[in-house]
């Protein structure tokens, strides 16, 4: 209920066909966190280069360096809060001065795009796309990315994609569908009460006392 319509891009494109996919896609799943993800069969899994990264995969891109990272940090300032102030928890908190953050690791990052209220997973997400300098096999790179950052339950999942700056548009529909493709564990009840009945709707049971001089009703 909760995806864009970026996120339904993602799923499309991921049934559907491109020059850079592939019929089949391989699905992994994180032993920790129960997160899963699919990607196309042609794509390997490579080293992850940060400790809280939980899967980085790359394609034979040759020159472009195409890459998708997905990470994970701890984040408990939540959990007090019912699930219904996800959405605003998201717009306050996972959003301009997030990505300001995350792209400090870079060399003179530049966000172009952001947008509220997307879909990751089972969480409200933020979207950007960003550009910024990486060193890849020695030379410095300018490159673009696509990322989705979504608090669920005490994760903060972030899924970063990106490539040469100047091939990132050749690459951006199969990086969407990766992101479409990402699932979490399922921690929260869709319905704000469980699934019991409305008992609170019953009839009142109503009684008096022995004597007869006070009525109680449950």
């Amino acid at each position: 209920m909760r995806k864009t319509i970026l996120s339904l891009l993602a799923v499309i494109t991921l049934f559907g066909t491109s020059a850079k996919a592939h019929a089949d896609y391989f699905v992994w799943q994180d032993p920790t966190t129960g997160l899963t993800l699919s990607f196309p069969d042609t794509w390997k899994i490579v080293s992850n280069n940060e400790a809280n990264d939980l899967i980085t995969v790359m394609p034979p891109s040759g020159r472009e360096h195409a890459a998708c990272r997905v990470r994970d940090n701890q984040d408990r300032r939540y959990l007090i809060y019912p699930q219904r102030f996800s959405a605003a928890i998201q717009r306050v908190d996972v959003s301009l001065d997030f990505w300001t953050n995350y792209l400090q690791e870079y060399t003179n990052p530049e966000i172009y795009n952001l947008q509220n209220g997307a879909g990751l997973g089972r969480g409200f997400a933020s979207y950007a796309v960003a550009g910024y300098d990486s060193m890849v096999q020695g030379p410095k790179m300018p490159r673009k990315a696509l990322m989705l950052a979504s608090l669920y339950d005490d994760d903060m999942f972030v899924i970063e994609c990106s490539s040469h700056a100047d091939a990132f548009d050749s690459w951006k529909s199969i990086f969407l569908s990766i992101a479409g493709s990402i699932e979490f564990k399922q921690v929260d009840h869709v319905p704000a009460a469980g699934y019991y009945r409305n008992f609170l709707a019953d009839p009142k049971i109503v009684f008096k006392d022995l004597d007869g001089r006070s009525v109680g009703s449950y």
